[in-house]
């Protein structure tokens, strides 16, 4: 089994029940993982503490999950992203492209197997 337990993981989805259930998914990888239902409650978490990744849901209340993406960049280019979305027509904009992330970096809801967000979540963040 695969081991989180050295990764700081920043979550964020407006749904609570998504958040709730993925934060528990993740934690029983061991990894440490720091809900947020808003990219402003993100931002603030992102100003407190560091992570090695976060996951984001793109469509959010006042601020799209590509701009929060762009904005945690420029604050900790640093954090590697994963996109987890319900849009399932969705590809990454050049903006996203230009700053590392690729098509195997987004995960579309609902996922069957879970693991498979596990396994990218750790090669993602060895690649640095």
């Amino acid at each position: 089994m695969l081991d989180g337990s050295d990764y700081s993981i920043l979550l964020v989805d407006d749904e609570q029940f998504i958040l709730d259930s993925l934060k528990g998914f993740l934690e029983d990888y061991d990894f440490s993982v720091f809900p947020a239902n808003s990219a402003e409650e993100a931002l603030e978490l992102v100003k407190e503490r560091t992570f090695d990744a976060g996951i984001i849901d793109l469509r959010l209340p006042s601020m799209s999950g590509e701009m929060l993406i762009q904005s945690i960049h420029n604050m900790r280019p640093e954090i590697r992203f994963i996109i987890h979305t319900g849009s399932v027509g969705y590809t990454l904009s050049e903006d996203l492209k230009s700053i590392g992330m690729k098509s195997e970096h987004v995960f579309f809801k609902p996922m069957a197997d879970l693991t498979i967000l596990v396994d990218a979540i750790i090669s993602l963040i060895k690649k640095e």
